[in-house]
């Protein structure tokens, strides 16, 4: 492809991004396009985008494909997905109100013309797919478009009746229960405008602003450069949701300081994905999950903000404890002052920053939609923003803001769209009512054992697909059947999203790792199982607020305090038992008493949280005994010294 060529395609991406996003601002401000035709509309500028950038032969595809036939086959597909895509939508589009009113779904019948098309059109989903998020999605997704098919043949809990083709790919294409259906209605409404604000954000300088606060509350500390990741993670999480655009962020700077300091490069990536992956539940975006969790429950947006509140917070509390313990243990150091830099006025520059952020939140707990708060605060940014230099958005800023926003958006408009084929499956083959029935089966009516359960499966789920397909598969397959066992329907939908989280630092497919290990060099395998070791906190977290739902803010405020203190308790004595640290190195029988007082201080028993206590408290005693006699032993050694003290 020539040069002229490739400017040509570069404008033309570049005002397709741009009028993309300008379009999803104005439906969020004004509301006034019918739902289908909105998805329609999303769908059509997502997937065209994304193919057409994959034409600039400058852009390093997903993957890495070899360098001319490679890229020249991949060139072939992009030019028939493109030409399919606009065939198919094309369809859809002249024939809009007889699709979306004037026909019976399943019952009316397609034509071979309309069986083609849309057939057609699925296959371009999947591959929009494998370009964003790898083969183990399209696997996924071919194999679920495959089971409404194979279902007479497959033994078991997967036998059914079998589906016609036809009735698939009506239901996947000319209905809104599949590619049309829930996920990309959420996408085209909710996650877009986030996802824009976001980028909005970040162009604005609130990221350097959120570096530099990083850097100045916790760049000293013990353990400073961990901690000032954490924290610089934490708030990240806040505006991006996303644990690898954390990593690659953060961690350009993060990991190579971690490894100047003393920690290895396989620690250092380690506490990078892991202090990351909280940013996929860190409120207010908490990885799109929450949009559809609205969706499903009924629960207003800022409620679901609300009760994740805590669980984030405990989750990066824990870390931090951790890191503290394993700086004490090695005798690490934080960063000198004279290191730091200017982050006082690094911080003073843009805190007005914070405002638009604060609105968000104000909006979402006041019950606005999340479409309303998105825009307007938005709109307060850019106000906001040109009160000082630094941070203005002039013409050409504001608009490579919107660029990177609609860019941005495409893996998620790709998952939304593939999982559309994932929930019809399920739903039309009857699967999520005969899995649910299944696990209560295997469970044997217990619900602790239920929840093991699902953690299993929802880490499993994590390694080969992206967090929002799988809180989806598992909203139809595993949340009924916690419903069923009497569980809450909010705790439930909770519980499948922090684990289906989790599994992005979970090996051997730890997405957030392996994104670390780009930068810092290490082992992926090795970065993972640190990464799980620092934030098995996280995966006690879930299930301390099933059983203790004062954790979620549910309850009166006395319980909700107790819940808190105990909770703050476990995650200090797992730390514990974890780093084998805390004043002086533990014995073996202080480890276990650490972390049988961490399990017991978990659920909301009042007799096993006050044993839970008491071994803590055991632990303490001992540690703080040897502690003093360490300490007076030390100083005639010292006065010996030749010279005076060493």
């Amino acid at each position: 492809m020539n040069s002229s060529l490739v400017r040509v395609l570069r404008g033309g991406t570049f005002a397709a991004a741009v009028a993309m996003s300008l379009f999803h601002l104005y439906v969020g401000a004004f509301g006034v396009m019918e739902g289908f035709m909105l998805r329609l509309v999303h769908v059509a500028f997502g997937l065209g985008l994304l193919f057409l950038l994959d034409l600039d032969p400058h852009r390093v595809p997903p993957g890495g494909a070899p360098a001319s036939r490679g890229r020249t086959l991949r060139r072939i597909g992009t030019f028939l997905c493109l030409a399919w895509m606009a065939a198919a939508l094309g369809y859809l589009f002249w024939n809009y109100r007889s699709i979306s009113g004037e026909r019976y779904p399943y019952i009316s019948g397609l034509s071979d013309l309309e069986i083609f098309i849309g057939f057609g059109f699925v296959l371009v989903v999947i591959e929009a797919a494998r370009r964003t998020m790898g083969w183990g999605m399209a696997t996924i997704a071919i194999a679920f478009l495959a089971y409404p098919f194979l279902g007479p043949w497959l033994p078991g809990v997967f036998h059914h009746g079998g589906q016609s083709f036809a009735n698939i790919i009506d239901g996947l294409i000319y209905t809104t229960d599949g590619v049309f259906g829930i996920a990309i209605g959420i996408s085209a409404t909710f996650i877009v405008l986030f996802i824009i604000f976001s980028a909005f954000l970040e162009t604005s300088g609130f990221g350097e602003f959120m570096l530099a606060f990083a850097k100045g509350v916790a760049g000293g500390a013990r353990g400073g450069p961990a901690k000032m990741t954490i924290l610089a993670s934490a708030l990240m999480g806040t505006i991006t949701g996303s644990a690898v655009a954390n990593v690659v962020t953060a961690g350009t700077f993060s990991i190579p300081l971690m490894k100047r300091t003393g920690y290895t490069k396989d620690f250092a990536g380690a506490v990078e994905a892991a202090g990351s992956t909280g940013s996929q539940f860190m409120p207010p975006v908490m990885g799109a999950q929450a949009f559809i969790m609205v969706q499903y429950t009924g629960v207003p947006y800022g409620q679901i903000v609300l009760y994740s509140f805590i669980p984030a917070l405990l989750y990066y509390v824990g870390l931090w404890i951790n890191l503290d313990l394993e700086a004490r243990r090695l005798g690490l150091k934080g960063i000198r002052r004279e290191d730091l830099g200017p982050w006082k006025q690094n911080v003073i520059a843009r805190v007005h920053l914070v405002i638009p952020l604060v609105l968000l939140v104000v909006l979402l707990i006041q019950d606005r939609t999340p479409m309303f708060a998105a825009v307007w605060s938005l709109a307060a940014l850019v106000v906001v923003a040109a009160l000082r230099r630094e941070t203005r958005f002039g013409p050409r800023r504001f608009l490579e803001a919107l660029k990177r926003g609609a860019e941005t958006s495409l893996p998620v408009i790709a998952a939304s769209a593939v999982a559309g084929i994932i929930v019809l499956s399920v739903a039309i083959t009857g699967l999520g009512d005969r899995f649910s029935q299944m696990t209560i089966d295997l469970a044997h009516g217990n619900l602790p054992l239920a929840l093991f359960y699902t953690m299993i499966a929802s880490l499993v789920l994590g390694m080969g697909l992206p967090t929002i397909p799988a809180y989806i598969v598992q909203v139809g397959l595993i949340v009924p059947a916690l419903v069923k066992m009497g569980l809450d329907l909010v705790i439930a939908h909770l519980f499948v999203i922090y684990f289906s989280c989790l599994s992005m630092i979970t090996p051997p497919v730890a997405i957030a790792a392996y994104a670390a290990c780009g930068i810092s060099g290490g082992d992926p395998f090795r970065t993972g199982i640190l990464a799980v070791k620092l934030a098995a906190i996280g995966f006690l977290i879930p299930f301390a607020f099933v059983f203790n739902p004062g954790l979620l803010l549910m309850g009166d405020p006395m319980n909700i305090a107790r819940s808190v203190v105990t909770a703050f308790l476990s995650l200090y004595g797992l730390a514990i038992a974890l780093q084998g640290h805390l004043l002086v190195p533990c014995r073996w029988w202080e480890r276990l008493f650490a972390l049988c007082g961490a399990l017991l201080l978990i659920g909301g028993d009042s007799a096993a949280n006050a044993a839970g206590f008491l071994l803590l408290a055991a632990v303490y005693a001992r540690q703080r005994y040897a502690a003093r006699a360490a300490a007076s032993t030390s100083v005639p050694a010292e006065d010996s010294t030749p010279g005076g003290s060493a």
